[in-house]
């Protein structure tokens, strides 16, 4: 029996959409199902993906989890299973040689390993997990360098089970061998395991686990009092407890598993602590994003209880993660294959929501064009397109984007020669082409702001080539102003304007001085333009910029990376003032990188910001707790 009595049919991915060079990517092949049984496969491994993804922590991990299915016809069903082993002496003839009865246990369900990595790794190369699914209804199952189970009853969990063998390395947490009245398992050697759940020591303070056992615990938790048989006792300590509880790694006694149960010693429990931060330790790392430090993160508010978080990896790709209140977060996942312009520190992902089931996305790609895409909650993601003719961006350029009404976009960038260009599109026209607002030129590396305080009026800003601040307004009575210079606040050449509009006859402009003061003037329709000032001492890192937001109409906050990398604010409040700047959280921001803050609800502050490791972080403030603690961003 060999690959002579089969052949390979193909390979269809069933679940996940994560890059197959940065996923945790399972393998499911079958053996023993002849052609006209590759429907019963198909069962078997849908099932499996539900059971698994339905399972924690992988419920919490899916975004980083592709699975695959491998077709593969035999000539016969089955599997061998010898009489040695306990079986019945039938003979199956199938591509991967599977056989129940190793070393003489029935249950142990064996295969030509070297046969099905081979045939994993061709058909898909960046395979993590290969795991055999055979076509026979004897219970059975084993794990290795390749993990098998049958179809025999609770199938998925034998499958899940015997991948925290071959993934993870974990043990099995059971005490007995072959099923508990052979010999020679009363007492566990003296040697240490290796693998990172089972164990022969209970010494606290050198415990491999130590860190998840309170103090209050005994150790160990639960000793077997007689080693000649299982302990069968319930548990004396509520469930979850972490400890050392004595009955593992098939021995009765002198071995300890951390908790009375786990998927590890029965199939139909959950994974115990230690496991599943093995598990989350292993496929973790991959839903979190390595961002371009410098580029801002975008976020947008749908409604109260959502956000949608954009940024570019830094491999450019466009990638997006969700929070929702009833779900936590999604995981990241890069949007229809778009990759963002390179050039200064990066072209950030622009987002905007013009009602609650509709996001709309700008950015600068590759090629230096404007591009778009839209989500929309009745079909999910489009496809990246050109806007509007094709206009050639600065490289790394900003594309700022405002909705003053559902039906209607307005679109504002850099040219590749610092012209200041806008298009607009409208539900009942589409898109317009590209213009020159009013003869205005940016300075390199300078970003345009646009704000709407109503809906038939918008105000412009950047920093001009002489690096002052210049401003312009568009009314839908008169249309386009001249340009005009805000006092003569000299700032930094790649400043952005950062302005809000905390009533539709308040403006407060923060911006970054070319000394790397963090500066703000207002204007206000009953006395016009203030004068420039420093707001309480403020420093900007270079290439930093500056965050505000107002959550109601006498308040600001204002969010920055210090001249120290560490992450601060400050707020104002009338009556009262500006306050000094702290600390958040003990926060650390890659150098030149940007906070993003957004209020969903008046008394709460979402933050983001990527970290000293070039990861994307958030944190919140809320009005009954204060702030948290920083967390990295990728799955709940």
């Amino acid at each position: 029996m060999s690959t002579a009595d089969g052949t390979i049919i193909g390979t269809t991915q069933i679940s996940g959409s994560a890059p197959a060079n940065r996923a945790f990517n399972v393998v499911l092949l079958g053996d023993g199902f002849q052609t006209g049984q590759q429907g019963a496969f198909n069962t078997a491994c849908t099932a499996f993906v539900t059971a698994l993804l339905g399972t924690a922590p992988f419920s919490d991990l899916a975004s980083a989890i592709n699975v695959f299915r491998v077709h593969v016809s035999s000539t016969d069903t089955g599997a061998d299973d010898p009489v040695s082993g306990g079986g019945t002496g039938a003979s199956a003839r199938t591509y991967f040689d599977a056989s129940f009865g190793g070393n003489g246990i029935r249950r142990l369900l064996i295969c030509n390993t070297s046969t099905v990595l081979s045939v994993a790794a061709a058909q898909v190369p960046q395979f993590t997990l290969a795991i055999l699914v055979v076509n026979s209804t004897i219970y059975g199952g084993s794990g290795g360098s390749v993990g098998t189970f049958s179809l025999a009853s609770g199938a998925s969990e034998i499958g899940i089970h015997e991948a925290g063998h071959t993934a993870f390395g974990l043990a099995d947490e059971y005490p007995y061998y072959a099923g508990g009245a052979e010999t020679g398992h009363d007492h566990h050697p003296a040697s240490e395991p290796g693998e990172p759940n089972v164990t022969i020591n209970t010494n606290r303070a050198t415990l491999k686990w130590g860190w998840a056992v309170a103090a209050s615990t005994a150790l160990p938790t639960m000793a077997n009092p007689n080693c000649a048989a299982v302990d069968s006792r319930a548990s004396t300590v509520p469930n979850g407890t972490v400890g050392t509880f004595e009955g593992a790694h098939y021995y009765h006694c002198g071995a300890y598993r951390p908790e009375y149960d786990c998927k590890m010693r029965n199939l139909s429990v959950p994974f115990c602590r230690i496991c599943a931060q093995v598990i989350i330790n292993r496929i973790g790392p991959l839903t979190t994003l390595t961002a371009r430090a410098r580029t801002p993160i975008s976020v947008v508010a749908r409604y109260p209880e959502h956000l949608d978080v954009f940024t570019a990896g830094s491999d450019g790709r466009t990638v997006t993660d969700w929070w929702d209140a009833s779900t936590g977060w999604s995981g990241w996942f890069q949007i229809s294959g778009g990759i963002a312009s390179p050039g200064g520190p990066g072209s950030p992902i622009t987002a905007v929501s013009r009602y609650a089931r509709h996001l709309d996305l700008f950015t600068v790609g590759t090629d230096n064009r404007i591009y778009s895409a839209w989500w929309d909650a009745s079909g999910g993601w489009s496809s990246w397109f050109v806007l509007a003719g094709g206009l050639i961006a600065r490289p790394g350029s900003t594309v700022n984007v405002v909705s003053r009404l559902s039906g209607h976009l307005d679109v504002f960038t850099t040219a590749a020669d610092g012209r200041i260009m806008s298009c607009w599109w409208d539900a009942a026209g589409g898109w317009s082409t590209w213009f020159h607002v009013s003869g205005g030129i940016a300075a390199a590396g300078a970003t345009v702001t646009a704000i709407a305080r109503y809906p038939f009026h918008l105000d412009l800003f950047t920093v001009g080539t002489d690096n002052r601040i210049w401003s312009c307004w568009w009314d839908e009575r008169s249309g386009w102003s001249s340009w005009f210079r805000i006092g003569s606040q000299l700032a930094r050449s790649d400043s952005t304007v950062n302005v809000v509009a905390r009533h539709r006859d308040q403006l407060d402009l923060f911006t970054v001085a070319s000394d790397q003061k963090i500066v703000s003037t207002w204007w206000n329709a009953l006395g016009g333009w203030g004068s420039w000032f420093q707001v309480s001492g403020g420093l900007a890192s270079p290439g930093s910029q500056v965050t505000a937001v107002s959550r109601y109409s006498n308040q600001l906050d204002l969010f920055t990376v210090g001249t120290d990398n560490r992450i601060y604010s400050t707020w104002w409040h009338d009556p009262g003032g500006w306050a000094g700047w702290f600390n958040v959280s003990g926060g650390i921001g890659a150098p030149g990188s940007t906070v993003t803050a957004i209020s969903r609800i008046t008394e709460h502050l979402d933050v983001f910001a990527v970290g000293s490791d070039s990861k994307a972080y958030s944190t919140w403030w809320d009005g009954r707790t204060g702030w948290a603690g920083w967390f990295q961003l990728g799955v709940s």
